[in-house]
């Protein structure tokens, strides 16, 4: 990745944890942070990995996040200086799931 999507990636990954501690509502118990966000090389897209705790409710938050997406797609577009604020696509940062399974298949 180049310095100047690395640079765009961690711009997009500061704004959506700030729209999302500001103005969404995760269902009652959850929390929710981006984790990590990947940014496609023409700037069109970007994959953000979201973290969810409780870890057995992971689902029914990525899902709330999911379905408040437009609203972060529209708040980006006023919150960076950016021609084009590139398309978010969601996905579950499940690393320290297959850590721990690693982890633990080391320990046997």
């Amino acid at each position: 990745m180049s310095k100047r999507n690395e640079q765009v990636a961690e711009l997009l990954r500061s704004a959506i944890n700030s729209i999302l501690q500001k103005e969404f509502e995760p269902p009652h118990g959850i929390l929710v942070n981006v984790s990590e966000v990947n940014v496609s090389p023409d700037l069109k897209k970007a994959t953000a990995y979201v973290s969810v705790l409780p870890q057995d409710k992971s689902g029914s938050g990525l899902e709330a996040v999911r379905r408040f997406s437009g609203r972060v797609q529209r708040e980006m577009g006023r919150y960076l200086k950016m021609q084009n604020t590139p398309q978010l696509i969601w996905e579950l940062d499940d690393r320290d799931l297959k850590y721990k399974a690693i982890d633990e298949a080391l320990s046997r």
